[in-house]
């Protein structure tokens, strides 16, 4: 996951206050985004999230990025990044690093769009 650190690290100069999802590999990558008052579209967004397709749903703010990324995985994961430190959200209570539940996912990125700091109901811990 090593490109997912770079991608956060790099965002810190990136847009801000916006809501983004990309789509697809090196070769095709499509963007869209969003206005952070546009729950409507990020919830439709985390909804269509597979983890058989290669996409990552963003929320970025200022103190940092919350991501839900679907790589072709088993599970979909998701992400805090301040632009130096990256944690990752693990479902309450579990201690093998089980990941959210869709409800979940859906509930700490949506809270993303309005909190004022990054969204303290996952249980962050640190990412490898």
């Amino acid at each position: 996951m090593g490109w997912l650190r770079d991608r956060l690290g790099r965002l810190r100069g990136g847009p801000m206050d916006v809501a983004e999802r990309l789509t697809g590999g090196l070769l095709h990558l499509e963007q869209e985004q969003a206005d952070l008052s546009d729950r409507d579209t990020v919830r439709r967004w985390l909804r269509e999230l597979r983890p058989e397709h290669q996409t990552q749903v963003f929320v970025h703010r200022q103190w940092g990025t919350v991501v839900a990324v679907a790589d072709r995985g088993q599970s979909v994961g998701v992400f805090l990044s301040d632009g130096k430190k990256t944690w990752i959200a693990p479902a309450p209570g579990t201690t093998d690093g089980q990941h959210l539940t869709p409800e979940q996912i859906e509930y700490v990125l949506l809270d993303a769009l309005t909190a004022p700091g990054p969204p303290t109901w996952a249980e962050w811990q640190d990412f490898p």
